[in-house]
């Protein structure tokens, strides 16, 4: 099975089969996703402590990370460059991507239920929370594209300035910036590790050669991989066909 299209200069594009399935299973993905961002949050009770939770987030928000890089793997060679996928795969292929983007829900709506202690906590889940909608909507957006694409490829080739031939190749780039938020919630950790760091100890001894030095990266380590991690990009697409 494949997908039609005929066009005003009678150019005709023929989608694979595989590639229309997924057009198919991606839709109700984004879309419960977006619903579930959206929702309102009932408060857990739990109090949102800054450099704990933040720490804790950073952990969630990598991890997700981490995972979705397979899952758009998954997309390529289980869906998109296998003649032989049908619906079935697709949705499979759909569900194990928005499971990874559950992580990210849960993590966000777990941010949101928390109740801020003092300010310093209060702009920590405002940062927070928005480099987790930064993540979503970025991935959303992009699932949004492939849809698009597929359902009108003739439009994504002309917006491309792709020149219309034979297996003409389009290419959808999945570029994960780091989110806005990210040097405002350096600069808070860095404070609040700062001020932790003096209440323990207000009056630190200036080490020697036989003071030991604690080179544990602690929350500010944990976000500087996470700005790294966030420079992941992918192509992903498969081939149109045109004759």
């Amino acid at each position: 099975m494949t997908s039609i299209v005929q066009t005003p200069n009678n150019v005709v594009c023929e989608l694979p089969s595989q590639v229309i399935c997924l057009g198919e299973a991606l839709p109700p993905v984004i879309k419960a996703v977006r619903l579930a961002m959206a929702r309102k949050v009932r408060s857990s009770g739990l109090e949102f402590e800054a450099i704990a939770d933040l720490s804790h987030h950073m952990d969630v928000i990598t991890n997700a990370l981490t995972h979705f890089s397979p899952r758009i793997e998954g997309l390529m060679t289980e869906v998109i460059h296998n003649e032989d996928a049908g619906l079935a795969e697709a949705s499979r292929a759909a569900g194990r991507l928005e499971q990874v983007l559950s992580e990210f829900v849960e993590g966000y709506r777990s941010a949101k239920a928390a109740h801020p202690v003092d300010t310093d906590s209060r702009e920590a889940r405002s940062l927070l929370l928005g480099v987790y909608r930064h993540h979503v909507g970025v991935i959303c957006d992009w699932l949004d594209d492939l849809v698009n694409v597929i359902s009108n490829p003739m439009a994504a080739l002309e917006k491309q300035s792709i020149p219309v031939t034979a297996n003409a190749v389009l290419t959808i780039a999945l570029n994960m910036t780091s989110p806005p938020e990210m040097d405002k919630l350096h600069a808070l950790a860095k404070r609040l590790t700062d001020k932790s760091e003096a209440l323990i100890d207000p009056a630190p001894i200036a080490p020697t050669s036989d003071t030991p030095i604690n080179n544990s990266p602690g929350i500010l380590g944990t976000i500087g991989a996470l700005a790294f991690g966030v420079g992941l990009t992918n192509a992903v697409f498969g081939r149109h066909h045109h004759r």
